[in-house]
C-alpha cells in the first residue's frame, strides 16, 4: 500500500517569479536549503500533522509557519496541495505583521489565479 502524501506547491507571483525559491536560493546557504528542504519534505509526507511538534503553527485564518532554526515558510492548504506562499529570516519573538500581510495578499492572488508550480521534495515519489 502506497503512503499517503501532499503535494507541495510554490505560489507564483504576477511577475512569474516565485517568493519561497528566491528567499530559499537568493543568499542562503547549502545548510540552510537542505534544513529547509526537510521540513517541506516532512509536510509532504505527513501534512498537518506538523502542526503537532514544532515545525510548524498556526497564525490564523488560512494561515500556517513551518519553522526550522530562524528561516520561516507561510504556507496554506488548498485541498490536498499545501501552497509555499512566502519565506523570512525571523529576527523577532512575534511573526512580523509585514509577513502575514504580505502571505495574505499571495493567498488572494493565489485563490483567483491559482499561479504556483508543483514541486516533489526529496526522497518522495
Amino acid at each position: 500500500m502506497q503512503k499517503k502524501t501532499w503535494k507541495i506547491a510554490f505560489y507564483q507571483d504576477k511577475n512569474k517569479t516565485f517568493p519561497v525559491q528566491v528567499y530559499m536560493f537568493d543568499g542562503t546557504n547549502e545548510t540552510d536549503i537542505n534544513n529547509i528542504m526537510h521540513v517541506i519534505g516532512r509536510l509532504s509526507r505527513v501534512g498537518q500533522y506538523l502542526l503537532e511538534t514544532n515545525m510548524a503553527k498556526r497564525l490564523g485564518g488560512d494561515l500556517y509557519e513551518l519553522r526550522k532554526n530562524r528561516h520561516r515558510i507561510i504556507y496554506a492548504q488548498d485541498g490536498e496541495r499545501f501552497i509555499l506562499l512566502s519565506a523570512f529570516l525571523k529576527d523577532t519573538q512575534q511573526t512580523p505583521l509585514q509577513e502575514i500581510s504580505l502571505a495574505e495578499k499571495h493567498l488572494e492572488d493565489y485563490r483567483i489565479t491559482k499561479n504556483c508550480q508543483e514541486f516533489v521534495p526529496p526522497g518522495i515519489y
